[in-house]
């Protein structure tokens, strides 16, 4: 019986240890693909939340007015207007740098930047 139960044993952490470096290695192969030749089909999975709510509840807009400039923005970028990507810079610098209050930070970034780089806001 003795010899028995350590084969059991054995048996078990062979599967076990097989399975999770089975997982490991798929694992690791889905992140080093990166967006290979599905880019297109990958943007529509990171833009997973709309830019308008990503923008009001992430800046916390209280007032009628940045929810207005929310609304803007938003729309120029859907027009194309405005990057998507420069959007979302600055969205990401202006919740670091301050997280109670991102809204004055964002607007002056993004349209301090749109005008260095030549891009009219001028609906916004």
């Amino acid at each position: 019986m003795l010899i028995r139960r350590s084969w059991v044993k054995a048996a078990f952490a062979l599967l076990a240890g097989s399975t999770v470096s089975g997982g490991l290695i798929a694992e690791n192969a889905d992140a080093q693909e990166g967006f290979g030749n599905n880019f297109a089909n990958s943007i529509d999975s990171i833009h997973l939340v709309k830019l308008e709510d990503q923008l009001r509840y992430g800046l916390r807009c209280s007032r009628p007015g940045q929810v207005e400039y929310v609304r803007q923005v938003s729309r120029a970028v859907e027009e194309g207007r405005l990057p998507r990507g420069m959007v979302n810079l600055v969205f990401r610098w202006a919740t670091q740098r301050d997280t109670n209050v991102p809204f004055p930070y964002f607007q002056y970034a993004l349209e301090e930047l749109a005008r260095r780089r030549g891009i009219s806001i001028s609906g916004v």
